[in-house]
């Protein structure tokens, strides 16, 4: 790129930018916010609708001084659309969002029967794109790629360590690229990450000064929010809050961790057979409470407990926010768990607002997807 070039690229990141608010605005709207000409703002719209990423709304912004009132634009539901593929031992949850995060098109597909070969789950993971593509009728020019969630160590395109899917090593992008119709770019990230994702493009900037995530499935991920970015830690590996020892013993790690104890293994018995895991949590929200499910919601409860005091306790947050498809049960013991928080917590600690995450059970593919989206509002490293 030129020096010219690359002015004129962040220039139109810099304007798209304020547009992913969601909140229409003028040309003049633009140029007071960025403190640049309308001119500049008017040749960076004109690029942005060239790439159809904007689009030029009918009404008018009203007249704030002299002149005539300009036009709003606002950011193209339809300039660009992005897959995220969230992978359980129990299923495969696709989606495929549009410029504004809606859900066009989505997938629930079993692999409770093959999830240990990475090389049968992968086939198929390289079929799902095409079926969403195929099912929402968008232009598939438009799709911008495909990103992986996977529940565990991920790095440079691998999954390190994956211990509830027993995968180890595996380099899903190459065996994805290989096994794919389609010439779709391909990322995989951690789940929790993935969920992170989501809940930074949804929330304002002042949500996220600090903020602890927790994804609640099958194991127990995490990402750690500061100013909106994940903490990762030395080698790329923070938040595996879920290997948590619950117990005095290291021995007791095969046992007593903090996903064992507090994942959703323990409600699978009151889940109907071939019902999609995040529905039949869903369905217990409103279940009445026969005393073994009551039994397994207050383990379920103290186990939680736990786990956040030591989170805490640790990390001092300001906020947590739960995620994954077992969040949907939180409200449930969500007053014993807070109870339980201010009696144990140490004096001077206060419980911090704990909230559930609005995307569901779908929040993990869903941040996948939003990964890919964040990168059309990433300013070049100059």
């Amino acid at each position: 790129m030129t020096t010219n070039s690359v002015l004129r690229h962040m220039n139109a990141v810099r304007c798209l930018r304020v547009l992913r608010r969601d909140v229409p605005l003028s040309r003049a709207d633009i140029s007071r916010e960025l403190n640049v000409t309308r001119a500049t703002v008017g040749n960076s719209i004109k690029q942005l609708l060239a790439e159809k990423l904007v689009i030029d709304l009918n009404e008018s912004a009203e007249a704030n001084g002299a002149g005539r009132p300009g036009a709003l634009v606002s950011l193209n539901p339809a300039g660009a659309y992005f897959i995220g593929l969230d992978i359980s031992s129990a299923e495969i949850n696709a989606v495929l969002i549009d410029f504004s995060m809606r859900v066009i098109a989505k997938r629930i597909v079993s692999i409770a029967d093959r999830y240990h070969a990475p090389k049968r789950v992968i086939e198929l993971l390289a079929t799902l794109p095409k079926e969403l593509i195929e099912m929402s009728k968008v232009r598939a020019s438009r799709v911008r790629g495909v990103c992986i969630s996977a529940p565990g160590i991920v790095r440079e395109g691998r999954i390190i360590s994956a211990p509830w899917l027993n995968w180890r090593d595996v380099d899903v992008i190459s065996a994805m690229s290989d096994a794919m119709p389609s010439p779709l770019k391909v990322q995989i990230c951690n789940d929790a990450v993935a969920l992170a994702s989501a809940v930074a493009a949804d929330a304002s900037e002042s949500d996220l000064s600090d903020v602890l995530l927790l994804l609640l499935a099958q194991g127990i991920g995490s990402a750690h929010l500061r100013q909106g970015r994940v903490i990762e830690g030395a080698h790329g590996l923070g938040g595996e809050v879920g290997h948590m020892v619950m117990g005095a013993q290291p021995g007791m790690a095969a046992t007593h961790t903090f996903e064992i104890l507090a994942g959703y293994q323990k409600f699978l018995p009151f889940i109907e057979q071939h019902v999609p895991i995040p529905e039949g949590l869903a369905k217990l929200v409103t279940l009445d409470g026969s005393p073994s499910l009551e039994k397994a919601l207050s383990e379920w409860a103290s186990a939680l407990a736990t786990g956040f005091l030591n989170l805490i306790h640790i990390l001092d947050p300001k906020t947590i926010v739960l995620g994954g498809p077992l969040a949907v049960l939180y409200p449930r013991v969500s007053e014993r768990v807070e109870t339980l928080l201010a009696e144990n917590l140490v004096h001077g600690f206060v419980v911090p607002p704990i909230s559930v995450a609005k995307f569901g059970g779908d929040g993990a593919a869903i941040g996948a997807a939003a990964l890919l989206r964040e990168s059309l509002f990433e300013l070049p490293a100059v």
